[in-house]
């Protein structure tokens, strides 16, 4: 019956975010508040809803600024950066495996905002307002509707896993990957594609880069797969099916895989379908595969070439404190 509960959780809040974003008006802005609520709901799962509503209004503060930065590569690089660097910090209470989801959300205002190029303030403060609204209705359901079972109390909010410097230096190295990766996916204009060379190394990167090879191998093998996936339902699909359907069942199967604690590559699979198919239509699901595959190997050698140059660093840093 739990697991019925929260299948019905996660359905009706998707539901509702693809409405609250008709009721402000946006309805281009259903995937990114399907996104959010989406990435509400498993934080909330696994670290606890005072987590969850901590990113909820984090986020809400970096939709305007966002929003904004369609058409300035500059602006959208250093709003790229310092929320890669407070995603690394977050390593420090062991957060960010699950803080990245809200991360897709920035990445997709940067890339293909649902609001015109020149937005006005009462839009960028309706996309703002919808924002807050479908996370907070989703964190309030999830919290009532599924408390959380005996012997499983979310982490502690500030419970330490990694110290200031191992931190800082993952902010860093996240960071850097976004130095590059934005400004190619904005000036040469990428579009909605642009956002997986962004997000790639999210996915693949770890705080300890001697740990991270084999991590790297399964998170981008999750990923790829997972675009190959929406190529396969791009021909089996019906046009006449709302590719709403399909990606709200395989965001179910993401938050069904949180509550069994499936294996993150495997978790992977099914969220990039739903990131693709709420930001997609019929016409471009295969047009856009080719770009959406190519932008993920380039983010992904992208994250592979930081490591790579990260682990002798770290290498030389542990010797050094060894002696």
């Amino acid at each position: 019956m739990r697991r019925w509960i929260q299948v019905a959780a996660a359905v009706v809040s998707l539901l509702l975010a693809a409405q609250i974003a008709r009721w402000a008006g946006l309805d281009r802005a259903v995937g990114v508040l399907c996104l959010t609520s989406l990435a509400s709901l498993v934080i909330c799962l696994r670290l606890g809803w005072r987590q969850a509503l901590v990113t909820a209004s984090a986020l809400t503060l970096l939709t305007i600024p966002a929003a904004l930065s369609q058409g300035d590569p500059a602006g959208a690089t250093l709003l790229m950066a310092l929320t890669a660097f407070a995603l690394g910090v977050s390593a420090r209470w062991q957060s960010q495996q699950f803080y990245w989801l809200m991360v897709v959300s920035v990445c997709l205002l940067i890339t293909n905002s649902p609001l015109p190029e020149s937005p006005s303030a009462s839009e960028l403060i309706r996309l703002a307002a919808a924002v807050l609204a479908s996370s907070a209705f989703t964190i309030l359901l999830q919290s009532r509707l599924v408390p959380r079972e005996q012997g499983s109390a979310a982490s502690p909010l500030f419970s330490v896993a990694h110290s200031w410097r191992r931190s800082a230096a993952y902010g860093l190295l996240l960071a850097t990957t976004t130095l590059v990766s934005t400004p190619i996916a904005l000036q040469y204009h990428w579009g909605i594609a642009g956002l997986w060379l962004i997000l790639a190394p999210f996915l693949v990167l770890r705080p300890f880069v001697r740990d991270a090879w084999k991590v790297a191998l399964h998170r981008s093998l999750g990923t790829v797969v997972g675009v190959l996936l929406v190529m396969v339902l791009a021909v089996l699909l019906p046009q006449s099916l709302p590719l709403q359907i399909p990606a709200i069942a395989a965001g179910v199967i993401t938050v069904m895989l949180v509550v069994r604690r499936g294996h993150p590559a495997v978790m992977l699979m099914p969220l990039t379908v739903t990131i693709v198919l709420l930001n997609s239509n019929h016409a471009d699901l295969m047009l856009m595969a080719d770009r959406r595959l190519q932008a993920c190997g380039l983010g992904i050698g992208l994250a592979l070439g930081v490591m790579a140059i990260a682990h002798p660093i770290e290498q030389r840093f542990q010797i050094d404190q060894a002696g």
